[in-house]
């Protein structure tokens, strides 16, 4: 009789463990990074071919490894980081679990060259955790990693990997933040056999210089003007960085890069301090653009609670978070001796259209195009909502001249009054008219002027992968360099002020997307999304017969519930709640 219960091999162990520690491509890029940095290197060469699928290459010149232990590294839970367990409470290095080259050669083709000082190179070649070859050869100091196949050997997790380009995205991503962390360590980013960036070593100079000279290089010239500098120190803390004039916030945290001990991590509890500390300065749906490097002891640090050290916990959190509290606000209420920040307003440039002119032709494209431009729900001809008032941005409609499936059973026994949200609504119907001009002929205003941006080599790619999408909802852009994007045409609704946000907020969409997993209309619905919710913040007066027109346009598109920023339109107060304040 079979046991039950039975020993896993080891490649069964390795691969499980590959399935916490190598999510994909950019975990390996990332785990061999921060090897190579552990080991000394001052010089870090990443190269990869199909996102990483096909090659990773990771060369350095730290300080190498002898035969036996190269032999040893891709033993699970072998490492040099740590011998026993009080290590852990002081962790000064990247990695320490010894768990990142056995999953990755269990999944992969892997080969390994290291040398020590003047010694001769040592070779191992290993498909699916078997070593296949072991000799010497011939390099100077330091290691190379190739990484061919991944996943070759496990199939089914493959299947659920993204696009080669979106795994491309996600490597610079990685490398990006790796080379903010190590502003001394030099990196350079092949993919494809062609250069992303190369970044030399950097010695004898102020750590803060170092740092701003690299966010210059990998996040674009123009984020620099807008940042502050920003230094504490409390105790055994200390942190050093830029944060960004509130001018420059953004609807996420896609712009915040924390790095405690120089290793890049999540915090919420930080992420939360830094934005409390900008107070009133901030909406409440904004959110702050940093880069902070924070010094804290290694034993008040928690870097073991994530499999791949993403997520940290720290002892002392509400010391912290009140020191970094108190110096964020200082840096921000301290005048900047020398103003930098460039916002650029829409009087800047010149444009076909006055704004009267603009506004009109924004109200004819929202409200004169054929009600067939876009997906309608079943509606009777002769259904026409009643707008009896209108109050500001808001219009009061008979809630029984609007469908029954608009309202619960218990709301359509007294259905009283519905007040309409106009922008939401007009949000709504741009949405659905953008979608189905896309597939059509986009309406694009051309400039005169045109406008130009720069992003970090991640988001570039992004908007770069959809750019005929983009253009398809009336964005005409073209690519100018590594990251910069020149505007050469808009939507007639859209300001050239709210450009730059709109684009920032496609990456966004974008970045929660799998490239080639989803559906193309799925992806070009959340980009005319991030293009409609602007319309909501260009229009703060209707007349009566324009709020009439928009209320009979809403009706008929295929969600009018929501908003595209997911915000409800239409509020409902029924019969018995009005009899409630006109009853004597």
């Amino acid at each position: 009789m079979r046991n039950k219960i039975c020993i896993l091999s080891d490649l069964t162990i390795n691969q499980i463990a590959a399935g916490e520690v190598i999510e994909n491509p950019a975990s390996v890029v990332k785990e061999l990074v921060e090897n190579a940095i552990d080991a000394g290197a001052k010089m870090v060469k990443v190269e990869t071919l199909g996102g990483g699928f096909q090659l990773i290459k990771i060369s350095d010149d730290g300080s190498g490894m002898s035969p036996d232990d190269a032999v040893l590294c891709l033993e699970r839970h072998a490492t040099s980081k740590i011998v026993d367990p009080d290590d852990l409470l002081s962790l000064t290095t990247m990695g320490f679990r010894g768990e990142a080259l056995a999953s990755i050669a269990s999944i992969s083709k892997m080969r390994l060259l290291t040398a020590l000082d003047s010694a001769t190179a040592f070779e191992l070649e290993v498909e699916g955790g078997k070593v296949v070859h072991a000799g010497p050869s011939a390099r100077a100091r330091g290691t190379t990693l190739e990484v061919r196949s991944l996943f070759f050997n496990v199939p089914a997790r493959k299947k659920f990997q993204k696009s080669p380009s979106a795994s491309s995205s996600e490597i610079t991503k990685i490398v990006t933040q790796l080379a903010l962390a190590h502003p001394e360590v030099g990196f350079e980013l092949i993919q494809q056999n062609r250069s992303h960036f190369s970044l030399p070593a950097s010695s004898g100079e102020d750590f803060l210089t170092l740092v701003k000279k690299r966010l210059g290089t990998l996040l674009g010239s123009e984020f620099l003007p807008s940042c502050r500098d920003f230094y504490f120190k409390e105790n055994e803390y200390e942190g050093r960085g830029v944060i960004a004039d509130p001018l420059f916030s953004r609807h996420n945290r896609s712009g915040q890069y924390l790095f405690v001990n120089h290793r890049p991590v999540n915090c919420l509890a930080i992420a939360y301090a830094i934005r409390d500390a900008y107070g009133t300065r901030l909406n409440s749906d904004r959110h702050p653009v940093y880069l902070l490097h924070l010094s804290i002891p290694p034993q008040l640090v928690d870097v073991n609670v994530h499999p791949q050290k993403k997520e940290i916990r720290l002892r002392e959190e509400s010391f912290l978070k009140y020191h970094l509290h108190s110096a964020v606000n200082m840096s921000l209420s301290v005048p900047d001796a020398s103003p930098q920040v460039h916002i650029p307003e829409a009087s800047a440039f010149s444009s076909f259209f006055t704004s009267s002119e603009m506004a009109d032709f924004s109200s004819s494209f929202s409200l004169k195009e054929e009600a067939e431009d876009f997906t309608t729900s079943e509606l009777p001809l002769e259904t026409a909502p009643q707008v009896i008032g209108l109050h500001g941005v808001y219009a009061l409609v008979e809630a029984a001249s609007l469908p029954a499936s608009y309202f619960s059973e218990q709301e359509s026994k007294s259905l009283g009054v519905v007040w309409v949200d106009l922008p939401a609504a007009e949000a709504r119907i741009q949405l659905e008219g953008l979608l189905s001009r896309a597939k059509q002929q986009p309406i694009s205003q051309g400039l005169l002027l045109p406008l130009s941006f720069h992003f970090s080599q991640a988001e570039g790619e992004l908007l770069n992968a959809c750019s005929d999408q983009i253009q398809g909802l009336g964005i005409q852009m073209r690519q100018v360099g590594e990251s910069a994007f020149m505007i050469e045409g808009i939507p007639p609704f859209l300001k050239e002020a709210e450009v730059e946000r709109v684009l920032r907020d496609m990456i966004t969409e974008l970045q929660g997307m799998e490239r080639g997993k989803t559906h193309e209309e799925d992806s070009l619905r959340k980009l005319a999304a991030a293009l409609s919710r602007r319309c909501r913040f260009f229009r703060r007066f209707y007349a009566p017969e324009e709020a009439r027109m928009i209320v009979q346009k809403w009706i008929k598109t295929s969600n009018p519930s929501f908003c595209p920023q997911g915000k409800r339109i239409l509020f409902h107060i029924r019969e018995d709640e009005l009899e409630k304040y006109f009853t004597r």
